[in-house]
């Protein structure tokens, strides 16, 4: 029964906790015992709120049972990355330098999942403070990918993949400056969404760049980032970035189906020679699926895609220094050599320069708007190379100690400069048997349409529905 609850959707469990069948306690107390099965291996949680999360759990069976049934979410266990601030509990972002870092207040995303009967079981590993594709953390210990052990999760919402993946917890917040949640989504073979900015508050939330920073769901179902999205969506006037913009109920069009919607596949840069080709394979025979199945696609040029990502980390860097430069002026023993130099090389970025960045990314906006007039999605590989391992992430090397270890190429930084909606779904997996993901952009504040084709796409492949060979007794 254990091993049924840990792997089950929120749809599903939520129908069996809204009828009496299950409980909201032994919804917890397996995702627990998974927890503790896995960990220390899987290394995804920094920190567990057990007795919390049992009296949460007592209370929310309380109030099921007199009728006070709160929606999908009322009992359902998830977990937190560790930058979002949980009332008397230290938020770290995986750093000694925020030990003592002591939250006063939840999070508004917090206090919206307690609102909805979500139960906060923990918080989930990361990359130290954010920054960082592979998934590596040398100060909490490198998360593991639960599809093999000894390969990277994606990063920097690391912990919240592997623990999803691994059956843990049904879903969990990542935050995503440069695909921090998309990266991690694909490796670990789960579904991930980075909504529009704006779209979900981050008050309470710890800054890498105030401009490109989102937060969002991942789960193992698309529908239940839907569920997730529909508890967090909405405007804060505790965020000066939220927007004001209506909200809809995202599971509503989720069972629309392909039918009559055009999505555009890029001719180039995202699907260019330095893709992987089991990577390219797998997402062309996902577009070939979705084509037979009633969309129609329509080839987009977009050379200038390429400059997405400079434009991105070009405005991200300099709002990363604003961030850090008091705490690493003060304590640059606390900082990774990595991290450290990557902010100190972004201290000489002139103003001028981060002007210029945000003049580009406003052209850039128009551009992807005006390539993407005619269609409802864009299609294309979420992460373009296969799956590294640990050690070959945390070898790899690059023109200068920033670059070292083992960012990703990266393609989901582009939508960051954009700010649109975008999700990877897994749409395959290696021959060494690794996840693949799938990213579906949309247009601003349009998240329902990049959900209703992640789930269009779920119910026509199996991908989904294959679960990690790793449990307590695997030998890798």
């Amino acid at each position: 029964m254990t091993h049924e609850i840990v792997f089950a959707s929120i749809e599903e469990l939520s129908d069996d906790i809204r009828s009496g069948a299950l409980s909201p306690v032994e919804v917890v107390d397996a995702s627990l015992k998974r927890i503790h099965q896995t960990e220390p291996k899987l290394n995804a949680f920094l920190e567990l709120f057990e007795e919390g999360a049992r009296n949460a759990a007592r209370l929310a069976e309380a109030e099921i049972r007199e009728g006070r049934y709160r929606g999908p979410l009322h009992g359902i266990p998830v977990g937190l990355k560790d930058l979002v601030n949980v009332a008397g509990s230290p938020t770290t972002g995986g750093s000694p330098l925020f030990q003592q870092n002591v939250a006063h207040a939840d999070a508004t995303i917090a206090r919206r999942f307690r609102q909805a009967g979500a139960i906060i079981i923990g918080k989930t590993n990361l990359v130290m403070h954010a920054m960082g594709a592979a998934g590596l953390n040398p100060y909490t210990g490198h998360p593991h990918n639960p599809w093999d052990l000894n390969r990277c999760t994606g990063g920097s919402s690391s912990g919240s993949g592997a623990a999803v993946a691994a059956g843990c917890i049904p879903a969990a917040i990542g935050t995503d400056t440069g695909g921090s949640i998309r990266m991690p989504a694909a490796l670990c073979g789960i579904a991930g969404l980075k909504p529009t900015y704006g779209r979900v508050s981050r008050a309470g939330v710890m800054d890498l760049s105030w401009s490109c920073d989102h937060v969002g769901p991942m789960a193992r179902r698309v529908s239940d980032c839907a569920y997730v999205m529909n508890a967090l969506a909405g405007f804060d006037p505790h965020d000066p970035a939220s927007a004001d913009e209506p909200v809809e109920d995202y599971t509503l069009a989720l069972n629309r189906g392909l039918e009559g919607l055009q999505i555009g596949v890029p001719s180039d840069y995202f699907f260019e020679e330095s893709v992987d080709p089991e990577i390219k394979a797998a997402v062309y025979t996902a577009i070939e699926l979705m084509m037979s199945n009633g969309v129609e696609a329509i080839e987009i040029p977009m050379p200038w895609a390429q400059v997405g990502r400079s434009i991105n980390m070009g405005i991200v860097m300099p709002e990363s220094v604003a961030v850090h430069k008091q705490n690493i002026s003060n304590h640059p023993e606390t900082y990774t050599d990595e991290i450290r130099a990557r902010l100190q090389s972004a201290m000489t970025i002139a103003a001028v320069d981060y002007v210029q960045a945000q003049r580009a990314r406003r052209w850039f906006i128009e551009k992807m708007n005006h390539a993407m007039r005619r269609v409802d999605v864009i299609i294309t590989p979420t992460v373009p190379e296969q799956t590294p391992t640990i050690e070959e992430a945390d070898t790899r090397p690059g023109e200068n100690v920033a670059q070292k270890g083992g960012d990703l190429p990266n393609f989901t930084g582009v939508f960051n400069t954009t700010g649109q909606p975008s999700m990877s779904v897994p749409c395959g997996f290696t021959k060494n048997g690794m996840p693949i993901g799938l990213m579906i952009t949309g247009h601003h504040f349009d998240e329902a349409t990049v959900l209703r084709v992640g789930n269009a796409y779920e119910s026509l492949a199996p991908w989904h529905t294959y679960r990690p060979a790793f449990s307590p007794s695997d030998p890798k």
